[in-house]
């Protein structure tokens, strides 16, 4: 099975951080990872996240968002928890790091807010300019993992409103949570660069599922997310699921050329060597219709077929395809 590496490049760019940006405000944003039953949410209306990621490991997520009306910017880290313990133990060990930094810190203040320790402080200046600029640093920490969310404005004016602790009250964990489709298409795509099939299958199916119940996502995007899932299956040996998965496919979009190559892969592996044939002629027939960047693979390079090449006749009937 194969794909134009440069359009899977721009998908996988897509699914793996920028897709969770969102581009419009939302009124809470999360975080989470592929194999957690919660995330971390925070109430922050009006705030558009600019930018969301995983560590290649899966172990570790980060996001940062800002509202520009208010001028404040958000950032918040998960990780695997360096050692025992909880929000406190989580908050002296990044504020002993914290500590390090250059910038110089005015009225420091530690308070917990519920299951949230925090710290509070002022940074007056950057290199000779002055910014007042009021931080706070509010940690957790849930199932071994830390929770670092970072809160700053500039320019900052102490009055009875306090949009800084407005967000950091909101803080707290998800232990309801449902991953998005994008969200889930973002972490099959993560297991998929690693290679591992079965994973990247396990989070596309989900999203299908999902996506199934209610459509969330451009046409595009629906058959990345059914290819990488047929891709999924067929590399990790779930033939059957895969050639099920693309059957499907086809009755849905039944001009997209991908659908019909890589069904035509499955079914030269299961030895069904005149499906695939039929299969790749609908294929070249509608080659036209491939993605932006994508060209149709040529199936004389493609290991799924290369136990047919040395028969005379499929090797003739590809060059007329072609």
């Amino acid at each position: 099975m194969k794909r134009s590496v440069a359009l899977l490049l721009v998908f996988l760019v897509l699914a793996g951080a920028r897709v969770f940006a969102q581009e419009q405000s939302a009124p809470a944003v999360v975080l989470s990872l592929p194999e957690l039953s919660w995330c971390l949410e925070i109430g922050a209306p009006g705030f558009v996240v600019e930018e969301k990621g995983m560590a290649p490991a899966g172990d570790a997520a980060r996001l940062q968002a800002s509202n520009k009306k208010i001028g404040v910017i958000l950032s918040a880290f998960l990780e695997k928890a360096e050692s025992s313990g909880g929000a406190k133990e989580c908050r002296q060990f990044y504020w002993n790091k914290g500590k390090q930094s250059p910038f110089k810190k005015e009225q420091i203040k530690m308070y917990e807010i519920g299951p949230i320790a925090a710290v509070e402080y002022l940074v007056p200046e950057n290199r000779g300019v002055k910014i007042n600029q009021q931080n706070i640093n509010a940690y957790l920490a849930e199932g071994g993992y830390w929770i670092d969310v970072h809160l700053s404005k500039s320019d900052y004016k102490a009055g009875a409103e306090d949009p800084l602790q407005s967000v950091v009250k909101s803080i707290r964990i998800n232990r309801a949570y449902t991953p998005s489709v994008k969200e889930l298409l973002g972490y099959g795509a993560m297991y998929y660069m690693k290679k591992d099939y079965k994973s990247a299958a396990r989070q596309y199916e989900k999203a299908l599922e999902l996506e199934k119940k209610k459509a969330t996502l451009d046409r595009k995007l629906w058959k990345y997310l059914v290819d990488q899932l047929g891709m999924s299956y067929g590399i990790s040996g779930e033939l059957a699921k895969s050639k099920q998965l693309y059957e499907w496919a086809i009755k849905e979009e039944p001009e997209f050329p991908m659908f019909y190559y890589n069904l035509a892969c499955t079914n030269a592996e299961m030895g069904n060597k005149n499906e695939a044939l039929n299969n790749l002629r609908m294929a070249f027939k509608y080659k036209g219709n491939m993605l932006p960047g994508e060209t149709l693979p040529d199936p004389k390079n493609d290991s799924s077929f290369k136990k047919y090449l040395a028969d005379k006749q499929f090797s003739a009937e590809l060059d007329k395809m072609k």
